[in-house]
């Protein structure tokens, strides 16, 4: 659960610097507890299998390699991405956010997870017969009417399996980086994230890229499945924002 969390925040509330071991789903846990916090610092003993936010912020993965960070006391400011809410608050979420196809895929898999495989495929199958569906995005205050199975908003250049969709997103620019599947099946856009998995990175021309503080997603025919760092947060409308130097951190 959250017990990570309220550990994290009560050492920092006492002074102390925060070491977070174990994958990105811990870490998640730990940074949230202290995104804001005025005098937290947060290191990072990445022990996970694809360790997304660790290498995104430029963190070692090796042990000797973050050790030797940690002691030297270098550190820096990483932004998160937000999922704002009508009332005022918020969730932080530190890799990717997502509307459409791969929200339904990570929702299948945590199905599966809690209730059993069929039931997962079951969902993931009733996902992908949805077709490109039509959305409203809002980048900036400036509307887009597209056509899209999947729309991804990155904090950082991974997430997921290790998903590179996109690999230029930087945590420590105070933007987001917005990637909209056009004119690809909801097949080409999973093909395209299988190829983009551990890392790899690979440039398609049907996925269009933006950069933004905001941005605002609506399904405009029905409400559509989303995501943040691949766990479920209900359906559209979503607004994400990003919160620049939201986190201090040991890092390269």
């Amino acid at each position: 659960g959250d017990e990570a969390g309220v550990v994290a925040r009560k050492a920092a509330d006492d002074g102390f610097d925060v070491v977070v071991g174990g994958g990105d789903g811990t870490v998640s846990v730990v940074a949230s507890a202290l995104v804001g916090h005025p005098d937290a610092t947060m290191g990072i003993v990445a022990l996970g299998s694809f360790n997304n936010i660790a290498r995104g912020a430029g963190v070692p993965e090796t042990l000797d390699g973050v050790l030797e960070l940690i002691g030297d006391g270098r550190t820096g400011m990483i932004d998160c991405g937000w999922v704002a809410r009508e009332d005022g608050s918020g969730t932080p979420f530190f890799e990717a956010a997502g509307v459409g196809l791969n929200a339904i895929g990570f929702l299948a898999i945590n199905l599966a997870d809690r209730r059993g495989l069929v039931p997962g495929i079951r969902a993931l199958w009733r996902g992908l017969r949805h077709r490109r569906t039509p959305m409203l995005l809002t980048i900036d205050g400036r509307e887009y009417r597209i056509r899209s199975p999947a729309v991804t908003v990155s904090n950082g250049p991974y997430f997921g399996l290790g998903f590179a969709v996109s690999p230029e997103a930087d945590p420590t620019d105070g933007l987001l980086d917005v990637a909209i599947f056009q004119r690809m099946s909801r097949w080409d856009v999973l093909r395209h994230f299988l190829a983009v998995a551990r890392r790899r990175k690979r440039r398609d021309p049907r996925v269009a890229s933006y950069r933004a503080r905001r941005v605002t997603i609506e399904g405009t025919r029905r409400a559509l499945p989303a995501h943040a760092d691949s766990v479920t947060i209900g359906t559209t409308p979503v607004t994400f924002e990003v919160r620049p130097g939201a986190l201090r951190m040991f890092r390269a």
